[in-house]
């Protein structure tokens, strides 16, 4: 085994980790991306079972329901969806991945995915979910994928991207106790594209720098642009793109990225209708697997602390505001971070400071003359 082999891979080669579910972080696609990891995980021999904690409603796809919450005013459900169920074209991901894996691998097929709408649940509830088909599946590990870096704010930061269902999910995934589990990571994909969503780079960067000096950074690998991970990813976005008219920004950033697009002059085509000119910035950083603990992550996590305890989703969300705006009169929210310019370092920047240093200097000795 290489000694480069990122730890969250290593560690995943362990021979008890024999069923992993892979789910979403937040709404979108992030249950999506997790779809990368799909051959290596058949390589190793490991069943795996999707999550798509989304924002696509369950309530209008047809499948079998799994789970619903005990509110019969307003039920929550989560559904057991295939290729054959019936959704919009606009937007059904789940569908399209599944129509997918079929084709790929028609010996496992039927593949299912379980669809669940991100917005209504809390961490209690999800823990539910999760414990739900932990047993039903037998999973000894939980991957939770991240589209973007959302996952990773503190929450004293300028922008947040939509941060209450990463935290539901990280605060759910590290506070489950139940004891089949011996493998938890985090891992976020597509570092850049939450610009889109108000998340600055700077705040990005330096939250990884300090999950890693906590202990919680376990590696990164790229997805390779003509290797088996990156063909399998981007093969399922064009089926799924032949299935529904929604396209991903992200998804298409991480596809762009990966094939060397670079800056905010052009504009790839998998996105063309979602973003104009000049508003997305691609670069190298977004086909790469970023890895944390996700234990260590909800530590450090306000966000995470202010919400795990609440019982609903709209009790989460106005315990979020209440603690933000909180944190906001006492003046604890950063200003934007912004990354240092390359002219500020330059040679020429640093010696006309040290004259400007020297020049402040004499000045004042001759004023205390």
């Amino acid at each position: 085994m290489s000694a480069f082999l990122p730890k969250f891979l290593k560690d995943l080669e362990n021979t008890e980790i024999t069923s992993v579910f892979l789910t979403g972080c937040g709404g979108g696609f992030d249950f999506f991306h997790s779809i990368c990891l799909i051959p290596e995980l058949k390589r190793l021999g490991k069943k795996f079972i999707i999550g798509s904690y989304s924002f696509g409603d369950p309530q209008e796809v047809r499948g079998e329901i799994v789970f619903v919450s005990e509110n019969h005013d307003n039920p929550i459900v989560a559904k057991k969806v295939t290729a054959e169920s019936a959704c919009s074209e606009i937007y059904c991901p789940e569908v399209g991945l599944c129509s997918y894996l079929d084709q790929q691998y028609p010996d496992d097929a039927p593949h299912f995915v379980y669809a669940y709408y991100a917005r209504n649940f809390s961490v209690s509830l999800l823990t539910e979910l999760h414990n739900l088909i932990i047993e039903k599946h037998s999973i000894k590990g939980i991957i939770l994928f991240d589209g973007g870096s959302d996952s990773l704010m503190k929450g004293d930061e300028a922008g947040l991207g939509d941060p209450v269902e990463d935290a539901v999910s990280v605060a759910t995934v590290a506070g489950n106790t139940n004891e089949n589990i011996i493998y938890k990571v985090l891992i976020c994909i597509g570092i850049g594209t939450d610009r889109f969503n108000d998340v600055s780079d700077c705040s990005t960067l330096r939250a990884i720098a300090e999950i890693t000096k906590l202990g919680g950074f376990l590696g990164s690998i790229s997805l390779e642009c003509g290797r088996e991970p990156y063909n399998f990813y981007k093969l399922g976005l064009d089926h799924l793109y032949l299935k529904q008219s929604f396209r991903s920004v992200l998804a298409g950033s991480i596809i762009a990225s990966g094939l060397g697009f670079f800056d905010s002059n052009r504009v790839p085509e998998l996105v063309y209708n979602r973003v104009s000119e000049g508003s997305l910035f691609l670069w190298p950083l977004m086909p790469i697997l970023w890895a944390f603990d996700v234990n260590v992550v909800a530590n450090r996590s306000l966000i995470v602390q202010w919400i795990k305890d609440c019982k609903t989703s709209n009790e989460s969300n106005q315990k979020f505001e209440a603690e933000r705006s909180n944190i906001a009169r006492k003046g604890m929210i950063r200003q934007i971070e912004e990354l240092p310019r390359h002219v500020d370092y330059s040679l020429e920047c640093i010696v006309m400071k040290k004259i400007e240093e020297e020049s402040k200097k004499t000045g004042l000795k001759h004023q205390k003359k």
